[in-house]
């Protein structure tokens, strides 16, 4: 039976929150334009805020001050100038760099848990876009050993890309095996791991072992957007 799914319009309204929907539109729109950093990392992200704000609470004085922080400092991360608008940056790596600042003061500040995580993942992200791989790749590694599910499958998928495009492609698929024993909770997104370490068996010549991956991917998420690629990564590796 295929797990259920939802669409942006459908998980925005579960969520309630205007100001993290509002998050989960910039990072949909952001990684369109940054598809180098690859379309999984932006469904994982939108799949993780959407269950954080599904069993956190806005309640307390903190955390309403903790998430006003955290939103000021992504909105340098996804700033994009209006139209006539005079950018504030003179490029995009002042602008990374200015948002790496603000992610590394978070980590000082008297706020929640949940912020600080997040904020120390964007770091990474940060340092992705400046091609600092390195230090992006050892903040990836601390988190995947230490937060929790299900914000631990953002930072994993995350991290599968580094290693794959570093040639670690078993470390890679280690990964991606691991999150996929995971429950639908801890791990909302198992389609999309599916044609992840399809691809990655590609590159390895295990070209039998991806077809089956792929005829799974097609059964048991035959609704899901990632099906269709999977037909098409099946024609062409026949």
């Amino acid at each position: 039976m295929a797990e259920k799914k939802y669409s942006h319009k459908q998980m925005k309204k579960l969520m309630k929150e205007d100001e993290v929907a509002s998050v989960v539109d910039k990072v949909l729109s952001w990684g369109k334009e940054n598809k180098t950093l690859v379309y999984g990392i932006v469904i994982a992200i939108f799949a993780a805020i959407a269950i954080y704000v599904a069993v956190t609470s806005y309640s307390t004085n903190k955390t309403e001050k903790s998430e006003l922080a955290f939103s000021k400092a992504t909105e340098i991360f996804y700033y994009k100038p209006k139209k006539n608008e005079a950018p504030k940056y003179k490029n995009k790596e002042e602008q990374y760099n200015k948002a790496l600042e603000e992610f590394k003061k978070l980590e000082k500040e008297n706020l929640t848990k949940s912020v600080k995580l997040r904020a120390k993942f964007y770091e990474a992200l940060c340092y992705l876009n400046l091609n600092n791989i390195g230090e992006a790749e050892k903040i990836l590694e601390n988190l995947y050993n230490s937060a929790p599910y299900p914000f631990k499958t953002t930072v994993a998928l995350t991290l599968v890309n580094v290693k794959s495009n570093s040639g670690e492609l078993d470390k890679a698929i280690a990964i991606l095996d691991n999150l996929m024993k995971q429950d639908t909770f801890k791990n909302p997104v198992k389609d999309y791991e599916l044609l992840k370490k399809s691809k990655i068996l590609v590159k390895q010549g295990k070209l039998e072992e991806a077809k089956e991956l792929l005829n799974q991917l097609i059964l048991d998420f035959p609704d899901s957007a990632f099906a269709t690629d999977a037909k098409k990564e099946k024609e062409n590796i026949s």
